[in-house]
């Protein structure tokens, strides 16, 4: 049965970033290994084994039944739904969708509850596939290359 108990606000952006962690069926380390590469932890505020234990969290109430169809079923559309009710801001949202698209694909797989979940958080969002490319790009711009020095202070 879904619980639908009072969240924090503050994993309000984490919960729906460890939903999409949990959309396979289960957590990847290399999953998570990539969204700490990204400084995600520290992007939304929450350590490490809090973000895993929201994860958890979210595969034992959907995760695992997301697989077994190829469509959201109302229960899980309603407890997607409700997590992404709780993030209002659209830069917020941005960001969550561009590191769930690293998460996704960090194993060298997309699975079909994945897929589901992502397609549904962008149609309810309004966000693009080129929206999230371009903020992937910009992010790619801000970071330092490998092997370029920087100039002495």
């Amino acid at each position: 049965m879904m619980r639908q108990a009072a969240r924090p606000a503050s994993d309000a952006s984490a919960r729906v970033l460890a939903l999409m962690v949990a959309a396979n069926g289960h957590i990847d380390a290399r999953e998570i290994e990539a969204l700490e590469e990204l400084d995600a932890f520290g992007l939304l505020g929450v350590p490490r084994t809090r973000f895993v234990a929201l994860a958890r969290d979210c595969l034992q109430e959907v995760g695992a039944g997301l697989s077994e169809c190829s469509w959201l079923r109302a229960r899980d559309l309603a407890y997607v739904d409700h997590l992404l009710e709780a993030v209002a801001d659209p830069q917020e949202r941005l960001l969550l969708c561009r590191l769930a698209a690293a998460a996704v694909t960090a194993d060298g797989q997309v699975s079909g509850g994945e897929r589901l979940v992502y397609d549904h958080v962008l149609a309810r969002w309004h966000i693009t596939r080129s929206m999230v490319t371009e903020a992937i790009l910009q992010h790619v711009e801000r970071r330092p290359h490998p092997g370029v020095l920087k100039p002495a202070p």
